[in-house]
């Protein structure tokens, strides 16, 4: 704190006002007060006193407060908000939000394999959101944050949402005179909701009859007329829709049994 007086040939004390623990008078020359290592008794009000032959004038008083210095901790950065994944629609747009913290507070930046998403010279503190619009293809997303202290990583999986895959071409099991069993592969490698079985009559410009709602790669289809030829495919279908259908396979449902003897 320095106090200093208008009056050059004025004699200038420093005096405690209250709660300080001692005045401090000051040559002449100098007309200033600093206080160097300061303790908590040095804490309170302070006055500037000017006196000469005519009289003594005082000053506003100044609070002097002295803070306890206390050491700084440092910390490490760490995820607050770590990066979520996300599934989304094809073309969709979508914000990844990545916070942390620490002392001193982190950079964070988003990186793309090793593509830097975010500009050096504009690296947020302690937060940043990706914004990312028409993706059309599944990524993995680096939060990353750095201080003096470290640098961690956290990931997002963007999944970019599509129609299934057709399934491999339907295999012909067991054949009866109404009915014909199917087996197929998924070709999917992720899960589908479920299989649509497609059929209709050799031949026939009629749409295609559909069984839906198969949980799994093997049904038999019932209600088919005796030594007849039918065409066959199955669709696989997910959380967006249905999906193409597989290739076309021909089946001839067995020969009904003779309802009675043969006369004689």
């Amino acid at each position: 704190m320095v106090v200093s007086s208008s009056s050059a040939q004025s004699p200038l004390v420093a005096r405690p006002y209250e709660g300080a623990r001692k005045h401090r008078s000051l040559p002449k020359a100098l007309r200033a007060l600093q206080i160097e290592m300061s303790e908590e008794g040095d804490q309170g009000k302070y006055e500037c006193v000017a006196t000469n032959s005519d009289g003594t004038r005082y000053s506003t008083p100044a609070n002097l407060y002295v803070r306890e210095l206390r050491e700084v901790r440092r910390v490490p950065p760490r995820f607050s908000i770590p990066p979520a994944d996300s599934e989304i629609m094809p073309g969709g747009n979508i914000n990844i939000t990545c916070v942390a913290v620490g002392s001193p507070m982190p950079y964070v930046k988003w990186m793309l394999g090793a593509e830097d998403l975010t500009p050096e010279d504009d690296m947020p503190i302690g937060r940043n959101v990706l914004e990312l619009t028409d993706v059309r293809q599944s990524n993995n997303y680096t939060c990353v944050a750095m201080s003096t202290l470290g640098v961690i990583e956290a990931m997002a999986q963007i999944i970019v949402k599509a129609l299934p895959k057709a399934p491999g071409i339907p295999v012909v099991t067991e054949r009866t005179a109404t009915s014909i069993t199917l087996t197929w592969d998924s070709g999917n490698p992720e899960p589908v909701s479920y299989y649509v079985i497609q059929h209709r009559a050799k031949g026939s410009d009629d749409p295609y009859k559909e069984i839906d709602g198969i949980a799994t790669t093997r049904y038999s289809v019932g209600g088919l007329s005796p030594y007849s030829h039918y065409d066959f495919r199955v669709a696989a279908v997910n959380t967006i829709g249905q999906g193409p259908s597989s290739e076309v396979v021909e089946a001839r449902t067995a020969e009904q049994a003779p309802s009675s003897p043969p006369r004689q």
